[in-house]
């Protein structure tokens, strides 16, 4: 019986912890990757496709969630004095009513490409450049939404004089 009784505890202590780790790790429930042309020219539109690939059995909110509670997909590139930020381009959202939701919800699933559109500073005198950015979601499953967060990603550009 006390052998029963030491499984049954262990089974249980082994569900919370992982339930605790993926409470206290959402930003692993995305991969990063960016796509950039090979060569870029100062002074030009350059988009770069960050590119979110979401794990299966998760959502992310949408840049624009349809619920006010909810925090929003936002990718930002950091502050950079050779570049200049034209735009960023979302795309559409998925909606979906999920188990704990009254009312649809707009998310990404699978993966979600973010353009941002940029210009490097005609006075930028390097033959490359790096980047860095940060992506801030909030992941979803199916039962619960889990805290925000944020993952880093970087990336270089060669600059063809």
């Amino acid at each position: 019986m006390r052998f029963i009784f030491l499984l049954l505890y262990t089974f249980f202590l082994a569900a919370i912890t992982n339930n605790s780790l993926a409470q206290t790790l959402p930003d692993k429930v995305i991969d990063v990757k960016v796509k950039t042309p090979k060569e870029v020219v100062k002074d030009k539109i350059i988009e770069a496709d960050i590119i979110l690939q979401i794990k299966n059995g998760w959502h992310i909110n949408s840049n624009k969630p349809l619920d006010e509670s909810l925090s929003p997909t936002i990718v930002t590139l950091k502050d950079n004095s050779a570049i200049k930020i034209i735009k960023t381009i979302y795309p559409e959202p998925v909606l979906t009513k999920l188990q704990f939701s009254q009312s649809q919800m707009a998310l990404y699933e699978d993966e979600a490409v973010i353009k941002i559109q940029f210009k490097i500073d005609k006075g930028f005198n390097k033959r490359a450049i790096k980047l860095n950015g940060e992506v801030e979601f909030q992941p979803c499953n199916n039962q619960t939404c889990l805290f925000p967060s944020s993952k880093p990603f970087t990336f270089e550009l060669k600059i063809n004089k």
